[in-house]
């Protein structure tokens, strides 16, 4: 009898995890079509040229790509590239793929930690995400990167917690988040909450030497990419172009707090990144239909945060967003708030567990003459709204992604249909790389500011007909007299917000002659 009632329930267990695995599949599919069917067109940023330009040249040394060369999600993009000619294609399917594979280790990282409810709600609200569904549609490694991070951090939670395989978990864990790294480096602080599952199984008896194989693991995890990698470049050229790239993004243009002016202005700027772009909270320059599931957001995240406990999962949690949050923070373009994607997961859990707190609340406040479907209808409601409104908000941002070209683009195609190549100069920015990809017979060129545009109409021993110049040239607007307004540029900062406003200015005959005095003047006596 005892034998037919354990039969019985391994067989419901069984089944249960069967269903489990097909809604979970489903899932994944669902959230895969969805990320195929917005697909952008077109390059939209510096990045995105770099790893265009390495599909077909890859150096290091020339930024195609820039380093660490992101050799993984590069080798990832040229298998796609076997089979379409498409650039563009090649780089955005490895992120629309495992930007959605990413629901299978969240699940089951959730439900570890909490249960499979909390579990099939992050899967929901993950779908729905808006910038976790964007990053999965453009042409960089994040969406590659982000699922690295939360397969290791999966794999890593479930050795700390588990008692028969947690040999081969934290093995398996460290190999991944070695392998992550050659994604994208700028991953490298869930290196501590690597050291802090290992300290946390260090502490358990006769599991001393799962250290050793967590090392092991790590070690062959980054040598899977680093040796071809420096084999392929020359150790000594990596390492050139690994100080060089380290010394101009944290004391130049890498938009670090060395380079940033206010420190307040940098804190509103990741509360934006993280809120506003990451979770979908109302802005002031956003409609007025974010505000109930951002306050609905906000209720989860802070029912979560009265109820919770500092165990052990709150612990990892800890680990992995803290020293992210202060690397984000102190070494990152805020300007990019896709920064801040790996953040947003591990937010939508804690929303999702705090959302559950809701309905547990309201059951175990329930009266005899209430039934528990009654007392749930206000979490299931929210829920509703929260998923439904998410998505709306979400669909208006891919959809703008996929038809609307982002600004740089709108000005390429501005100045290739307006201007004669042969007697035109654009000085930009960031905004030469595009030429370089789109319009290499353009004599397009880099001026931080008009300075560096002064220096070289001074130094240009002809001068064409026309000269443009993008509002990006530092002081490029303060030529009164000189330059005139030719048109302006723009697109949701939401999509892409560095350059989601760009304004392209003509100089004028006179000015170009006096800029090109001062030019010779500067180049004599520099």
């Amino acid at each position: 009898m005892a034998f037919i009632v354990i039969v019985t329930y391994l067989a419901k267990m069984k089944n249960l995890q069967r269903n489990t695995i097909i809604i979970l599949a489903a899932l994944i599919v669902i959230c895969m079509v969805s990320r195929i069917l917005f697909i952008g067109h077109y390059l939209e940023g510096w990045d995105s040229i770099d790893f265009a330009l390495g599909l077909h040249d890859y150096d290091i040394a020339y930024y195609q790509p820039h380093f660490p060369g992101y050799p993984v999600y590069m080798f990832l993009c040229w298998l796609v590239h076997l089979f379409t000619d498409n650039d563009t294609v090649a780089l955005i399917i490895p992120g629309a793929v495992l930007g959605s594979a990413v629901l299978a280790p969240l699940f089951y990282l959730a439900k570890r930690m909490f249960s499979e409810k909390i579990a099939l709600l992050t899967s929901f609200i993950y779908i729905v995400n808006p910038l976790c569904w964007l990053q999965s549609e453009k042409a960089l490694s994040d969406a590659v990167g982000l699922f690295f991070v939360i397969l290791s951090s999966q794999l890593l939670f479930y050795a700390s917690t588990s008692r028969t395989y947690a040999l081969r978990y934290l093995i398996s864990g460290s190999v991944i988040l070695g392998i992550c790294l050659g994604v994208r480096l700028s991953y490298f602080p869930f290196f501590i909450l690597w050291l802090y599952v290992l300290y946390a199984l260090s502490k358990s008896n006769g599991r001393k030497r799962a250290i050793g194989y967590g090392v092991f693991g790590f070690v062959a995890g980054i040598s899977i990419w680093l040796i071809p990698l420096a084999c392929y470049t020359g150790f000594k050229s990596l390492m050139v172009n690994g100080f060089s790239f380290a010394f101009g993004h944290f004391s130049d243009w890498g938009g670090s707090v060395v380079t940033s002016q206010n420190i307040v202005s940098r804190f509103s700027d990741f509360i934006w990144c993280v809120f506003c772009n990451g979770l979908g909270f109302w802005c002031y320059d956003t409609s007025l239909f974010r505000v109930l599931p951002s306050i609905i957001m906000v209720i989860g995240i802070l029912l979560f945060l009265r109820h919770t406990k500092f165990d052990s999962k709150t612990r990892f949690i800890t680990f992995y967003m803290a020293p992210y949050f202060l690397w984000v923070f102190f070494g990152q373009n805020l300007e990019k708030p896709r920064h801040v994607l790996p953040l947003i997961p591990l937010i939508i859990i804690i929303v999702s567990a705090g959302l559950a707190r809701l309905r547990d609340s309201k059951y175990s406040y329930s009266s005899p003459g209430f039934s528990r479907y009654k007392y749930s209808l206000p979490y299931h409601l929210f829920i509703g709204i929260l998923i439904v409104s998410m998505c709306i908000i979400s669909i208006r941002l891919v959809y703008a992604h996929k038809k609307e070209p982002v600004a740089q683009i709108q000005l390429l195609d501005y100045v290739e249909n307006n201007y004669n190549g042969p007697s035109t100069r654009i000085y930009c920015w960031e905004t030469k790389r595009f030429f370089a990809y789109y319009a290499p017979l353009w004599d397009a060129r880099r001026a931080r500011n008009i300075d560096d545009l002064q220096y070289d109409i001074g130094a240009s021993l002809v001068t064409p007909e026309i000269i443009l110049s993008t509002s990006k040239v530092d002081g490029i607007d303060s030529i009164v007299g000189r330059s005139s307004t030719v048109v302006k540029f723009n697109n949701n900062r939401y999509i892409n917000n560095p350059y989601h406003k760009l304004t392209l200015y003509r100089l004028r005959n006179l000015g170009i002659k006096e800029l090109k005095n001062e030019g010779i003047f500067k180049s004599i006596n520099p």
